[in-house]
């Protein structure tokens, strides 16, 4: 989903502060878990404040749970009439991304934050909520009412009881549907490429180079970097913590993050009128799935 590299608030669950999530208590369905949830917009780092002309076409992670919930909700009430009283649905919200939509905004150029450098490393902060897998979702029963199918073969009925086409999968797709984020992306995509050939980000990026190299760092682009540590180590050394740290504090003095963006933002901008028109039907989709998806949220308490 993510089209470059992508952050929230710094939280460490092994801290003795850290707030351990919780759920909604008053959630009838899937439970929710609203904890260390991306900003809409980066709060901190060199991209704090900063929002590409795509980012208003694109679901955010909020979207997406809200979408998800309804779809859970929905399935609930499917499988309670065919008499699966206790039949739930996975947490929702419980590892959230790093960024708040598929721009990926805080990490998209690379590292971004230097205190996430400092303490983290390349990784990500850490954060979470290990849940439990809902039982039962692979008993023969229920695999036939949640797909319609047994054996391999279409079902119509359960029990005496008609089936609806699909199953109560089925019935959920047309009751709530799905976001479809598919063109927003692939031209976010496009103008993520196009933007790292611009005279502008290739000359910011030669300055950023050469910056690392007086550091001790031989890397040509901010993608090198992962050729200098392991990321398969469980925790960062103090060497990528170092390389790190550098590789922020270049972007700051060359400016390359701003420059990148600034880029970027006149090529969406180009974009956005070559296909707005397909770009307005899609909000208008999404809008739409949005409120049907909150309707049967609202009606599910």
């Amino acid at each position: 989903m993510l089209a470059g590299c992508g952050q929230q608030k710094i939280e460490d669950p092994q801290a003795p502060n850290a707030t351990a999530p919780t759920a909604n208590p008053a959630q009838s369905g899937p439970q929710i878990f609203r904890e260390n949830w991306p900003d809409k917009v980066p709060t901190r780092g060199l991209t704090k404040g900063l929002s590409l002309p795509l980012e208003a076409y694109m679901p955010s992670y909020s979207d997406e749970i809200t979408v998800q919930q309804a779809r859970d909700n929905a399935e609930i009430a499917c499988m309670h009439r065919y008499g699966f009283a206790d039949w739930r649905t996975e947490d929702l919200g419980t590892s959230p991304p790093l960024a708040a939509n598929a721009s990926n905004m805080p990490r998209r150029y690379g590292l971004t934050d230097l205190a996430e450098a400092q303490r983290y490393g390349y990784r990500p902060p850490r954060s979470g909520h290990e849940s439990t897998p809902p039982p039962e979702r692979d008993a023969p029963d229920a695999v036939t009412v949640l797909q319609g199918r047994q054996g391999g073969s279409e079902v119509a009925s359960f029990k005496g009881a008609a089936l609806p086409e699909g199953g109560c999968t089925g019935e959920v797709n047309r009751k709530v549907g799905a976001l479809d984020a598919d063109l927003v992306e692939r031209l976010s995509g496009e103008s993520f490429e196009r933007s790292q050939e611009t005279a502008a980000v290739k000359a910011a990026m030669g300055q950023w180079s050469q910056c690392m190299k007086d550091r001790g760092h031989q890397v040509n682009s901010v993608w090198d970097t992962d050729k200098l540590y392991s990321p398969a180590a469980g925790t960062a050394s103090t060497e990528e913590i170092k390389l790190a740290t550098d590789d922020v504090e270049c972007k700051t003095t060359t400016g390359l993050v701003k420059v990148w963006f600034d880029e970027e933002t006149t090529i969406q901008k180009q974009l956005i009128k070559e296909n707005e028109s397909n770009l307005d039907k899609a909000r208008s989709r999404k809008d739409i799935t949005l409120s049907t998806a909150s309707a049967i949220n609202t009606a599910a308490h």
